[in-house]
């Protein structure tokens, strides 16, 4: 799980910092009014077709074509099927989709109208629904392998945490039932209907520490403190999430499927002009460094 998680910071620092580092290297040139750049000193490679620019559309989009050829394959081709967890090639996916993405707008050095256009806004519109995907995949509870839990699993694994805060901090089935309902009586009104139960999960989500910090504060009442006071935190408020899922675990599943739905025609229009814009290119001479 550390390594998972070291990796998962590694990632997000590189796709933070690399488009970082372009913008300030190339800020004077991005901030140069556009009847003004042929005349910048660096227009002949900041240009779109210059070599840095053109070599940031050509990594970008091999990060993009890369990233959803790798998750696509571990999701539906029976040979990657036990080829490394599945959540590692969705966190890859994520990586290459966002530095990718940020790449390619550096390659239009801000620069859009046309076709290109429509394919630049399609990879954002891809770009900005990933995230919400992603935060919905999150809500579907999954077993260690990344596979969907069954409804018996999701219960199975809620007992065993109960059980578990049971026996670590000695309280009665009642108390620990008490200390829980009165935490969640503290979550605030319900809404109703799926996207409801969505901001009810996101609110959720927000306020974890606020949860955590309530959980401590019910622990000490009963008189438990340090290092088994920080361990029974923790496992009350993972009970909390998984029960929280457990609830809007149909909502969820709705609304992926909802997502797929709308995600899946970007994701074409964007490759179907992408392809094209590169075989024009090609077609006129622009073939990089070679």
């Amino acid at each position: 799980m550390k390594a998972h998680i070291l990796f998962i910071v590694v990632l997000i620092a590189v796709a933070l910092l690399v488009p970082l580092a372009i913008g300030l290297r190339g800020c004077d040139y991005y901030t140069t009014p556009e009847a003004e750049r042929p005349f910048h000193p660096r227009y002949e490679v900041m240009k779109p077709s210059g070599v840095e620019s053109h070599g940031y559309g050509i990594v970008g989009s091999l990060m993009i074509i890369g990233g959803v050829a790798m998750y696509a394959s571990r999701k539906r081709l029976p040979f990657f099927r036990n080829a490394g967890p599945i959540r590692t090639y969705l966190s890859v996916h994520i990586f290459l989709c966002l530095l990718g993405p940020s790449l390619i707008v550096y390659h239009t050095t801000f620069k859009f109208g046309g076709l290109v256009a429509v394919s630049l806004w399609s990879m954002l519109a891809v770009v900005a629904s990933g995230v919400i995907g992603r935060y919905l995949y999150v809500q579907i509870p999954k077993t260690i392998q990344g596979q969907e839990m069954t409804e018996g699993e999701m219960t199975k694994e809620s007992d065993v945490l109960r059980q578990t805060l049971l026996a670590t901090s000695g309280l009665a089935p009642a108390d620990l039932e008490q200390m829980e309902a009165l935490v969640h009586s503290r979550d605030g009104k319900r809404h109703a209907g799926i996207l409801g139960v969505l901001l009810d999960g996101l609110t959720f989500d927000l306020h974890r520490r606020r949860q955590l910090r309530l959980f401590r504060q019910e622990f000490e009442r009963s008189r438990i403190s340090g290092q088994l006071l920080a361990r029974l935190s923790h496992l009350a408020l993972r009970r909390s999430v998984l029960r929280r899922r457990m609830e809007m675990l149909e909502q969820s599943r709705k609304l992926f499927h909802l997502w797929h739905v709308i995600h899946l025609p970007f994701t074409i229009v964007m490759f179907v002009i992408l392809f094209i814009h590169v075989g024009v290119a090609v077609a006129f001479g622009y073939w990089w460094i070679w």
